[in-house]
């Protein structure tokens, strides 16, 4: 009986997750953005090394400021494709795609890509049809970008943000320029 209770309550739980999701699409963005991106970036977690995530950078479709977000990036033939939870609200995957253009530090190598595509998770051919299904429910999409070029190295810091050594970065861009959502 109390096992049933458990299960009970844990699927509960996870339809009531899942309801707050599909209203509230951007809950914990704000936290991601301000806290969670800058940390993996200022730290060289995401992009650099055997790490799995990489530091996607583009440009902000109104301001023009250059944002730093760590993604993780799923390699293709013809480039790289990105989960994005958020769909068609992501401010990331949206100045991407008014931009035509990005660039990405992944393993310290950094690539020039181009060509992107928001697709449903059931137009992507590599998904799982369970994972497509559950994505195209939660309102997910993929980011499809086409590689141009890649050279070894890193993306040029943050203006405000310290290197390792404890320099301040050169002036490339506005403070709270790290950011994703």
């Amino acid at each position: 009986m109390r096992k049933l209770l458990v299960l009970a309550l844990s699927v509960t739980g996870f339809v009531a997750l899942v309801a707050a999701w599909m209203r509230y699409t951007r809950i914990g963005a704000g936290f991601a953005n301000d806290v969670v991106n800058p940390y993996l970036v200022q730290r060289g977690i995401s992009g650099s090394g055997a790490s799995e995530l990489g530091t996607l950078e583009h440009v902000g479709r109104r301001t023009g400021t250059r944002r730093l977000t760590p993604l993780h990036a799923i390699p293709t033939p013809e480039g790289f494709r990105f989960a994005v939870p958020l769909g068609d609200r992501s401010e990331w995957a949206r100045n991407v795609l008014a931009a035509g253009h990005c660039r990405m530090q992944l393993h310290d190598v950094v690539y020039e890509l181009d060509e992107p595509v928001l697709l449903y998770p059931t137009e992507v051919p590599d998904v799982a049809a369970p994972v497509a299904w559950l994505g195209e429910r939660l309102g997910w999409k993929y980011l499809i970008v086409s590689r141009f070029g890649e050279r070894p190295g890193a993306l040029e810091p943050v203006l405000g943000v310290e290197s390792e050594a404890g320099a301040e970065a050169p002036p490339t861009a506005e403070p709270d320029a790290v950011a994703a959502g």
